[in-house]
């Protein structure tokens, strides 16, 4: 059952990361990143904020943020309840016996955008274009190779090495922004450790053997690794565009006129959306209410694309990483490692 599912999403995600070559799709896109011309974009991160913090304590708004904040805390306390009953236990081991597609859906992912990426002659998102990347013709190349590569599970090792170095050659040209992509990072981390050996080329040569078979031990390591970065991702993004650059969010919210669905000030949208960014980015480092955590993100991604009508290749590597996470959810270095034991325990007294 389990190579059955997993040879499924095998063939879904090359699919995926195949079709930019079958057609091309040109939809609008969305984020500050996205939805903002290049223009307003740069602008906008060369504008900062003086008090982003203030509307969220706004005689206007305070009662709504204290409500909001007060059912955030319930819904987290009735899922660690849940967590605790034998029924969650029970779907906790079914959904685990997925775990050895965990890796593979983040590899899938990561293939995929780089292709996309390359196609769209970008780097990890639409708004790096290549043109402003010096030998950018030469980095276009690359990230085709290696997203070939990983698809492919073809010396996968060397494929994360190229794909590293690729990384620290553009954060030269972007900077700090780059820690946006801190997601990224940490996946080419963790296939320059552990490479891909599961539905791969490199299984088939190598088998389950490593390049330094040392570290064959520290294996547990690849969620956390993906995890704690794709966290400091989100922190990172929800800090410096929601509060730091404040007029970004502020500039979408104007022009989609949310305030008909929000019936609230942008200033204040915006910083509760930080707000609940950064939170989700903390709860997914820390490993608390995991799933739950990564659920609410999964909605707030996907409602995003849908009303925003966003490019959907830029969302691969957050999808691939949350559903992994929601797989191999509770690792030893988790909250929920200890909390959710803990409850059970206290529970069956």
């Amino acid at each position: 059952m389990k190579k059955k599912l997993s040879f499924i999403i095998f063939v879904m995600g090359v699919t995926v990361a195949v079709s930019p070559f079958l057609f091309s799709a040109h939809v609008v896109s969305a984020h500050e990143a996205y939805v903002l011309t290049a223009s307003e974009f740069k602008a906008g991160l060369e504008s900062y904020t003086r008090y982003p913090f203030a509307p969220l304590f706004d005689a206007a708004h305070i009662k709504t943020f204290l409500l909001t904040a007060l059912a955030v805390i319930f819904s987290y306390i009735f899922v660690f309840i849940w967590s605790a009953s034998r029924l969650s236990q029970a779907l906790d081991g079914i959904i685990k016996k997925a775990k050895i597609a965990g890796p593979l859906i983040i590899r899938l992912a990561i293939s995929a955008s780089f292709l996309y990426a390359a196609m769209s002659n970008s780097v990890l998102g639409p708004e790096l274009p290549l043109s402003m990347v010096p030998y950018g013709m030469v980095v276009r190349f690359l990230l085709f190779l290696t997203g070939l590569m990983v698809l492919f599970g073809v010396l996968v090792e060397l494929a994360a090495f190229i794909a590293l170095i690729v990384f620290i050659f553009v954060t030269f040209t972007f900077g700090v922004y780059m820690v946006t992509y801190a997601n990224y990072f940490g996946e080419i981390i963790v296939l320059l450790l552990f490479g891909s050996r599961y539905l791969s080329f490199d299984g088939w040569i190598f088998g389950k053997k490593l390049w330094v078979e040392k570290l064959e031990r520290f294996k547990w390591l690849e969620t956390p690794i993906v995890r704690v970065l794709y966290g400091v991702a989100l922190i990172y993004a929800g800090y410096t565009i929601k509060f730091v650059h404040q007029g970004l969010t502020v500039n979408v919210y104007n022009e989609y006129h949310l305030v008909n669905f929000f019936h609230a000030a942008a200033s204040y949208i915006a910083a509760g959306a930080g707000v609940a960014e950064i939170s989700i980015g903390l709860f997914i480092i820390l490993g608390f209410a995991m799933r739950w955590t990564v659920l609410i993100s999964l909605v707030f991604i996907t409602l995003s694309i849908l009303y925003f009508r966003e490019l959907l290749w830029p969302h691969f590597m957050l999808y691939g990483i949350s559903l992994s996470l929601l797989i191999n959810s509770g690792d030893r270095l988790t909250l929920d490692s200890k909390i959710v034991p803990w409850l059970r325990g206290l529970l069956r007294k």
